[in-house]
């Protein structure tokens, strides 16, 4: 191959010169991209009731297609209590496609505790997202910056939590399709306590995946988790999940469903350590308002908690999650 910006590749006079120029040939995969090691056992957890906490009434209010306001207020024994407020903003839109970046956030007014949320695509291919996080007006920030680089076939992913001079954490991870149905991907972690100390730790993943069902798996020296996933009906979806801590020696494993209906879903659970949950949501046909609540009750300690939630939706966006 010959151009003319390459140097000169035969000798001159002086007795110099370079190697021909390389040609350069793009690759071609016809595989499905597998997604990040982050979401590798998602499908499972998708199913897994997210159960409340007290009773969270909240409020959702559309400005413009790219822009939309929230309020809410919560009393709960475990979530900070009382009334926040916020939205989300998204920067650009080109005709019905909105265009990052996105910036969503909320504040607690007399805590000042917040959330932040930067979402930026430079191009196709490339995310950048920065979440961050403060409790009170006295604590610091906790932050989490992610940038991954998605190809037709594998996911590059890099993420850093809470990095600072004296202690930190960042993870590098890899996830690449081998066949249709198998993908596989590994991840480093690298973690400080002391600018002199770097400790590092190394996980695989992989998961074999179908229409209807999925296996995924992950192992480290800290310990093992195990998916399964499987959509028995159109309507109803089941998953397993196994978790085992190398440290504690603790092994838990959780059955878990969800049964979706044209206006309504219903999940449940059971696992292990005999703790067995159900969640219920509905949004109502002639009400912007979707409710739902959740029980969850441990069998050994005779202990059971209860949540409700209620938002009300006049622009829709949320009909029928």
């Amino acid at each position: 191959m010959s151009c003319k910006s390459c140097p000169p590749n035969k000798a001159t006079e002086h007795g110099v010169f370079f190697p021909e120029c390389l040609e350069r040939i793009g690759g071609h995969c016809n595989k499905k991209n597998p997604g990040n090691v982050q979401n590798l056992h998602i499908l499972a957890h998708s199913v897994m009731p997210k159960f409340y906490d007290g009773i969270e009434l909240d409020y959702l209010h559309r400005l413009a297609p790219n822009k939309y306001i929230t309020a809410a207020w919560v009393l709960s024994h475990v979530r900070p209590s009382g009334f926040r407020f916020g939205g989300q903003y998204t920067f650009r839109v080109v005709g019905d496609t909105m265009h990052t970046p996105t910036i969503t956030g909320d504040i607690h007014p007399t805590s000042l505790a917040s959330n932040l949320n930067i979402l930026y695509y430079p191009f196709q291919s490339l995310r950048m997202e920065a979440v961050m996080q403060k409790a009170n007006k006295n604590t610091p920030v906790d932050s989490q910056y992610t940038i991954e680089w998605t190809r037709q076939c594998d996911t590059w992913s890099a993420n850093l939590y809470n990095v600072r001079s004296n202690n930190g954490r960042c993870t590098l991870s890899m996830m690449r399709s081998i066949t249709d149905h198998w993908a596989l991907g590994g991840e480093v972690l690298l973690e400080w306590n002391d600018p002199s100390k770097l400790s590092t730790g190394l996980a695989i993943a992989a998961r074999y995946s179908h229409y209807h069902y999925s296996w995924a798996a992950s192992a480290s020296r800290q310990g093992l988790d195990i998916s399964y996933w499987q959509r028995i009906h159109p309507q109803i979806e089941m998953a397993s999940l196994l978790a085992w801590n190398r440290s504690t020696r603790k092994t838990i494993a959780t059955v878990c469903y969800r049964w979706n209906f044209w206006n309504s879903t219903v999940h449940g659970m059971f696992d292990s350590d005999a703790s067995v949950g159900f969640m219920w949501t509905k949004y109502l046909t002639n009400l912007p308002l979707q409710m739902g609540f959740s029980v969850v009750m441990s069998l050994p300690t005779d202990r059971f908690a209860f949540g409700m939630r209620f938002l009300l939706d006049p622009s829709g966006l949320r009909r029928g999650v």
